[in-house]
């Protein structure tokens, strides 16, 4: 019989295979961290905000959070409160010409923070934009954060997950 680390440390039945879980888990992380997420982005159906060439304009967050009418910022995941990740998730969305999200779509950050920065990205709303007077759809860049600290001086709280 193999000598048993768990056994032989007094390691609980229901935590035998805990270190293991969540060693698996931080491969599995760290491997998805390195190749971003980028399918084809969602199709603007209509007249989109364009720059004087005619390419698409793309809001930072920044501007993204002033013209907000709704946002919520993502739940910190319990796993990921456990296991206290932090970090940076970027999700592109497009924004429909009445001011509602059409589209998420995740562009990077951690497995284990992504799925609610997606959902809370779905709530938002804006201020419909119009060019040459008409309501037109656009994209944007949202850059949520999450942390286990508090919100930092200077970032609005629709974009900070914290605990």
């Amino acid at each position: 019989m193999a000598w048993n680390s768990t056994r032989a440390f007094g390691v609980p039945d229901g935590m035998r295979s805990f270190p293991r879980s969540v060693a698996l888990l931080v491969v599995v992380a760290t491997l998805s961290l390195s190749t971003p997420i980028r399918a084809e982005l969602c199709k603007a159906e209509g007249p989109l905000l364009t720059g004087k060439t005619g390419a698409a304009i793309w809001l930072d967050t920044s501007d993204l959070v002033k013209s907000a009418t709704h946002c919520l910022a993502p739940r910190m995941p319990a796993l990921a409160r456990q296991a206290r990740i932090e970090g940076q998730v970027l999700v592109d969305i497009l924004v429909d010409q009445q001011g509602n999200v059409a589209c998420a779509q995740l562009i990077y950050g951690h497995p284990m923070l992504a799925g609610s920065a997606v959902e809370a990205a779905k709530d938002w709303t804006f201020r419909p934009k119009k060019q040459k007077g008409h309501a037109v759809s656009f994209y944007g860049h949202l850059r949520f954060h999450f942390s286990t600290g508090g919100i930092v001086k200077g970032e609005s709280a629709c974009i900070v997950a914290h605990w």
